[in-house]
């Protein structure tokens, strides 16, 4: 069955060549594209880096150039990174970016296509991120004026806007930004760590939508609950595992428990593909 990953993070700071061989297998199987979620603008030691990255993630970074170089990603490869039998659409990831780097017009003109925000205002221990508070200096007045330029922006460029934030405890201002741009899309990841806000977003705002990145062992603990779920809502959520570059397996294992988990064809397909090319253009 033909299918996409919503939500894999690109370590990486070349083309997606030297990783496919990992991949194949998935493409063989009907894996198509992936949304690629690209740092940049980070730091260049590693030690600051890791501060506003979860810490399950920081023996999973990939390329190890990436960070030993000081460069990151060459925002030009974004335009690059497309195959002709997979489609990489890729994310601007903006937890670095600053007020004096937050004109995107660079990452337009560079072949970014969507921004993912990942917002930690304030330290999330839950996480292990330092935050926006520690590390920049910045208030979470500050944060949220400079998260609003940002979305305003990339709805002027009719991106997609991945909005990563707990709903627990930032509610308020994620209502905000769903009422305010009503005729854009966003996609609160995870669902958004509250299945009960998440629903009433969903019911209340038809640009709301959602993936199931980084849940699957809860998924595997508790199938019918989130299976129900993922079933009520299923022209909302989007197929994501929270994987890697480097490591296809995790895509792979999210893909068998929807296809072993979910009997009706039509949502699975909504799951897998429908609702990732409404929103991505494909």
């Amino acid at each position: 069955m033909i299918y996409f990953d919503g939500h894999v993070h690109f370590f990486w700071t070349g083309s997606f060549k030297p990783v496919r061989p990992k991949w194949q297998p998935l493409i063989d199987n009907g894996l198509r594209g992936i949304a690629a979620i690209i740092v940049v603008h980070n730091p260049d030691d590693i030690e600051n880096l890791l501060k506003l990255i979860p810490a399950t993630y920081h023996d999973r970074t990939g390329d190890p150039f990436f960070f030993n170089d000081g460069s990151g990603f060459k925002i030009s490869t974004a335009q690059n990174l497309n195959e002709d039998d997979f489609q990489i659409f890729p994310y601007l990831d903006s937890r670095f970016l600053e007020k004096e780097s937050a004109d995107l017009a660079i990452y337009r003109d560079n072949g970014f296509k969507g921004l993912k925000i990942l917002y930690v205002p304030e330290e999330d221990k839950e996480l292990g991120i330092t935050g926006w508070e520690n590390f920049f200096k910045r208030s979470v007045k500050e944060s949220e004026k400079l998260i609003i330029y940002m979305i305003e922006q990339a709805f002027s460029f009719g991106w997609p806007v991945i909005f990563h934030a707990d709903l627990r405890k930032y509610k308020d201002f994620v209502k905000e930004v769903l009422h305010t741009y009503q005729k854009h899309p966003v996609i609160i990841p995870h669902f958004g760590s509250s299945r009960r806000i998440m629903a009433e977003f969903m019911e209340q705002y038809d640009n709301c939508y959602t993936d199931f990145s980084s849940l699957l062992p809860f998924m595997k603990k508790d199938s019918k609950k989130y299976i129900d779920f993922i079933s009520t809502y299923n022209n909302r959520i989007l197929f994501g595992s929270d994987t890697v570059l480097d490591e296809p397996g995790l895509t792979a294992e999210y893909y068998y428990f929807i296809i072993n988990a979910i009997a009706d064809d039509k949502i699975r397909m909504k799951i897998l593909s429908d609702n990732y090319t409404r929103i991505h253009g494909y």
